[in-house]
């Protein structure tokens, strides 16, 4: 019974975290003390024992239906585009919802809150503006 409930809270636990770790050790210490009070069995270390490599296989079995690999690089193409920026209040510049940190292509350019500017493609959390 010991194992059994020990895997309820593993469960539970799984919940909390979300990485499908103690979710297999969960289902396999539930398995193992259900079936031994079941039966009768109450002795909670065989059950720990069995239940932790019920868990392990389950974990060796399943990881690959559940754990998928990203085998190509996210891009963000938001970071490649140019556009029509406004230069903010707190010397940033709103691009298409956002605030940027720039830099200008010019370094004489000033500019001044509410004005329009060439956003060009971010480097970083930087974008390059100019006139």
């Amino acid at each position: 019974m010991f194992a059994a409930i020990a895997g309820a809270i593993l469960i539970a636990l799984e919940l909390a975290t979300g990485g499908f770790f103690l979710l297999w050790y969960g289902i396999g210490l539930l398995i193992s003390g259900s079936i031994g009070w079941a039966i009768g069995n109450n002795d909670w270390v065989w059950h720990t024992v069995i239940g932790l490599s019920i868990g392990l296989v389950l974990m060796i079995l399943f990881r690959r239906r559940f754990v998928h690999k990203n085998k190509h690089e996210p891009k963000d193409e938001f970071l490649l585009e140019e556009g029509t920026g406004e230069i903010t209040e707190n010397d940033m510049v709103n691009f298409r919802g956002t605030l940027w940190q720039y830099e200008s292509n010019d370094s004489n350019a000033q500019f001044s809150v509410g004005e329009k500017v060439r956003v060009f493609p971010a480097k970083g959390n930087v974008v390059t503006i100019g006139k």
